[in-house]
């Protein structure tokens, strides 16, 4: 009898190499788990070998990755929504109290509107505030200060198109509870004077968050019921917010109601309340047709709009080169003999943008020096030739805006922060990113407390990382600039940083980056790297250990990542060849805490499918141990379909017709695919012609229509157990049987029937019976299978193999 010890055996005892039987039950879970399969193309090491280096002393210790960079508090807000999704114990109200405080003062300081996932933490931990203190557990509550920090926080507007019911909600919670703790305080004793002023500040910001995130008819319905109250006083008007809330909304018809209520309430439509809206149609929405509808809206007093809305108009104007009413308004605005530089630069624009050259503009900026040389404040500076330069930019034109601001150095004046950002955005959008980078150095040595650089270098970083050729001293030069200076880095930054390190594989200094930054994304913003992380492992051309140690990243960093999204990446692995990595994928999907991204029937069906093809017993019996612990789940018949094609596939059939027999006694009985699956499990099951037979009587019996690709099956199932009589009976009486030989069906015969003899012989048969099908059948092509242990280098030698044909496109794949 041959031994089954293979050299690979006898070479690791020989050479006292630890030698590991994955069967063993006593080999640990995660050596057997992550241990490269045999079908994988590469190994690696099970145990690693401390090595001493050059004089004894130790290698350079691992370097540890960054602690993840959450907002001050937000941490603990995203720990209390855990926990309370999971149903344990919450954090303590103090210490939920406490980072709530933190957080929320952390982002009045930041100025920047609230994303809608961050919203929602804090109004679970505001929910959760109010429940303890109702209970008694919490007796402190939250300060008018806290709740005057909180709403100074919310009220800063989005942009446009941007709705959220989580920011109206959290808004209506916090204003109903400070007008009680009002009505309480109030009962006790007279409201100061200051507390007063603090409950209008709140009510306008109130107002505020309804009209930014799409409440405005809500928020007009307030403002009408507390107009003489508590809002006639404010500094801001309330009118105004509402109106532009309802411009937000689309909503240009509730605007006139809204100043037909104004004027119910005495409060006049004049023309600064028109110029602002001509501005916001102008500036924010770039509505043109709704600029010139207000433009000319009747006012309450003065008919004459101020210069500011003519000069944002004529800009508008340029931008969608309507220079027919431009005309017009630019008239009005030389009538009104302007006495403010802002007219004047206009002037200078509007002609560069009517196509007068650089030197003709020259020429009347010489007139407009002669005519108020007694009013330097209106004379050019570097501002009216960066405005000059802008124009040219924003026509593509960067040769003419280069020329602009020679022209300016000539007249004496030095280029500023503003002249370099212009600099630097023209020359990125030309591709001229060495003058971008001389555009940069240059602006780094200006005062940038009032400039808005952060979009630009932004900007810059991702057009470097764009590069075929990337300068990486570069890059990083600017990331570290940026760092120090604290400033914000936008999510196509980080994406394009993340791909950066994936394609020189720096996997610490990507979850460094991540570590620091995508922690203050939301949602939206968190899906743009994502997506760079998962285009990088399901690309086919990605090494597998760097697939694998990404994947590793993707889990810690995006929780939220959907079931599809991991199915997807589970289907990669399975592609790949390697099973065990599948298989971690779809543990850390049953490990989910939420629900949502816990697997269901159909992705385990999914997974068993991806464990048929690859044959892995190990990964096999981690799933359906899962499974059988899995209190969520209810096995039905494409779930039994899926174990038993594992099974099958696992060269375990015994056991996968196990499952025919659970599906033959459940109520839903089974599908084509189920008695495809099975007839393919009696291939190799012992006495499977036995089960095959039956499962054929009962279709005849029950007058189920029999499919090609069933009938193929039984052939197969026939052929497996080497009935080549039978199976040539079946192949001649097929007409009779309201089916045809095909391709599919010469394959099917041919693939199952055990040894290159009989494989032989039935090809000899078919060529001679049905030559045209037979060459249909060719045209599918061949693949080859060793028989036996793969890692047996004697029985590769003798070239024990098996040659079979490529019939999974024309049906003779099974799935659930």
């Amino acid at each position: 009898m041959r031994t089954r010890l293979t050299r690979r055996v006898f070479r690791q005892l020989s050479s006292y190499a630890l030698y590991i039987d994955l069967r063993c039950p006593s080999v640990p879970f995660s050596h057997r788990c992550l241990h490269q399969r045999p079908s994988a193309p590469a190994s690696r090491p099970l145990f690693h070998v401390q090595t001493r280096t050059l004089f004894g002393f130790s290698r350079k210790p691992k370097r540890k990755a960054k602690p993840a960079n959450y907002e001050p508090g937000y941490n603990v807000l995203l720990e209390l929504d855990e926990r309370l999704r999971m149903g344990i114990r919450p954090p303590p109200a103090e210490e939920v109290a406490e980072a709530f405080k933190k957080y929320v003062k952390y982002k009045k300081w930041k100025s920047r509107w609230l994303e809608e996932v961050q919203v929602e933490q804090m109004k679970t931990a505001f929910l959760y505030l109010e429940a303890e203190q109702a209970r008694g557990s919490w007796e402190v509550g939250l300060s008018p200060e806290d709740v005057a920090t909180t709403f100074t926080a919310l009220r800063h507007a989005p942009p446009l198109g941007y709705r959220s019911q989580a920011h109206v909600a959290l808004s209506k919670l916090l204003f109903e509870g400070f007008q009680n703790t009002k009505g309480e305080a109030h009962a006790a004793k007279p409201v100061s004077e200051e507390q007063d002023t603090q409950f209008k500040n709140i009510f306008m910001a109130h107002i505020e968050v309804l009209s930014h995130y799409g409440n405005a008819l809500q928020a007009r319905d307030l403002v009408e019921q507390n107009w003489s109250s508590n809002l006639k006083d404010a500094t801001k008007s309330p009118w105004l917010v509402v109106i532009k809330g309802m411009i937000r909304e689309g909503q240009g018809e509730e605007v006139e109601k809204t100043i037909t209520s104004m004027q119910k309430h005495n409060v006049p439509f004049d023309a600064k309340l028109r110029d602002q809206i001509v501005i916001f149609y102008t500036r924010d929405k770039e509505d043109l047709a709704m600029t010139k509808h207000w433009y000319y809206h009747p006012v309450a007093g003065s008919q004459l709009l101020s210069n500011q809305p003519t000069v944002v108009a004529l800009q508008l104007c340029i931008r969608k080169n309507e220079f027919e009413w431009g005309d017009k308004i630019f008239k009005s605005l030389l009538e009104r003999s302007p006495d403010d530089k802002a007219s004047w630069d206009m002037i200078l624009c509007w002609a560069a943008a009517k196509g007068r050259g650089v030197d003709e503009v020259e020429r009347m900026m010489e007139v407009n020096i002669k005519r108020n040389k007694d009013r330097p404040n209106l004379h050019p500076n570097m501002a009216t030739f960066n405005g000059l330069a802008d124009l040219a930019n924003s026509k593509n034109d960067p040769y003419t805006a280069e020329r602009y601001i020679a022209l300016g150095e000539k007249r004496g004046f030095q280029p500023d922060a503003n002249t370099y950002l212009l600099q630097l955005d023209y020359r990125i959008k030309v591709n001229d990113l060495a003058g971008a980078m001389v555009a940069y150095g240059a602006l780094q040595g200006e005062d940038l407390s009032n400039v808005d650089y952060i979009p630009h270098v932004n900007r810059f970083i991702c057009a470097l990382c764009a590069l075929r050729s990337q300068d990486y001293d570069t890059i990083m030069s600017l990331v570290e600039d940026l760092t120090e200076r604290k400033a914000a880095f936008f999510p196509e930054t980080v994406a394009a940083l993340s791909k950066l390190h994936l394609q020189r594989n720096e996997m610490d200094d990507l979850a460094d980056l991540l570590n620091t930054h995508i922690f203050h994304f939301g949602l939206s913003d968190r899906e743009t790297t994502r997506s760079v992380l998962m285009r990088y492992i399901l690309n086919p051309l990605t090494l597998e250990c760097r697939a694998w140690e990404t994947y590793n990243i993707l889990h810690s960093m995006f929780s939220e990542t959907n079931t599809e999204s991991r199915v997807e990446l589970m289907q990669s692995f399975f592609a790949r060849g390697r099973p065990d990595m599948a298989t971690h994928v779809f543990g850390h999907m049953r490990q989910a805490k939420m629900k949502s991204q816990r697997p269901t029937t159909d992705t385990y069906a999914t997974c068993l499918e991806g464990i048929a093809k690859a044959g892995d017993v190990e990964s096999l019996e981690t799933v359906h141990n899962m499974m059988k612990l899995d209190s969520e789940i209810e096995p039905n018949t494409k779930l039994y379909n899926a174990l038993m094609l594992a099974y099958a596939g696992c060269e375990d059939p015994k056991r996968a017709l196990e499952f025919w027999d659970d599906i033959m006694h459940s109520r839903e009985g089974p599908t084509y695919g189920s008695i495809q699956i099975a007839l393919k499990a009696c291939e190799k099951a012992p006495f499977g012609d036995r089960v095959a037979r039956a499962i054929w009587h009962r279709l005849k019996k029950s007058e189920i229509e029999v499919t090609k690709e069933i009938y193929a099956a039984y052939i197969g199932a026939l052929a497996g157990q080497g009935l080549f009589d039978e199976c040539v009976r079946l192949c001649e009486g097929a007409e009779k049987e309201g089916a045809r030989v095909d391709a599919l069906t010469l394959g099917s015969f041919y693939n199952a029937i055990p040894g290159n003899t009989r494989k032989q012989k039935v090809k000899q048969w078919a060529w001679e019976a049905y030559p045209r099908v037979y060459e249909e059948l060719m045209k599918c092509g061949m693949y080859e299978v060793i028989v036996g242990d793969p890692d047996d280098e004697e029985q590769q030698e003798v070239g024990d193999k098996e040659f079979f044909f490529d019939i999974r496109s024309i049906g003779g794949e099974a799935t659930p």
